[in-house]
């Protein structure tokens, strides 16, 4: 559950995804495969996660909560999680959406050969 007090003196995400490609090609961002693997196993799964909260927030979007509420009251506090938490993010679900794959390329050329 997201504590909206959490959120009050979050700094702003700032993504590198485009420098990540740079150095990468550059040779300047080098690492070994096994550690290239296991940072790229655990942003293919943020991916997954980040998409699958994407997904659901559009979906729901406009649902009435007394609908989600009858569908799975259970589900209700993860949805009102997930809509609150895009709504003050500012963006930044979408903008990890974009520059996710970017951090997962960048890692992929980075191993070293």
């Amino acid at each position: 559950m997201i504590d909206p007090a959490d959120l009050s003196h979050a700094e702003p995400v700032v993504f590198a995804g485009d420098l990540f490609l740079r150095l990468a090609a550059e040779g300047r961002l080098v690492l070994e495969p096994v550690e290239a693997d296991r940072v790229i196993g655990d942003l293919r799964h943020t991916l997954h996660v980040l998409t699958d909260r994407a997904r659901l927030v559009e979906q729901l979007h406009g649902t009435p909560l007394d609908d989600i509420h009858r569908l799975h009251p259970e589900a209700e506090r993860a949805v009102v999680d997930a809509v609150f938490a895009d709504q003050v993010s500012g963006g930044v679900l979408r903008r990890a959406l974009d520059e996710l794959p970017k951090y997962i390329r960048a890692f992929e050329n980075a191993k070293r050969r």
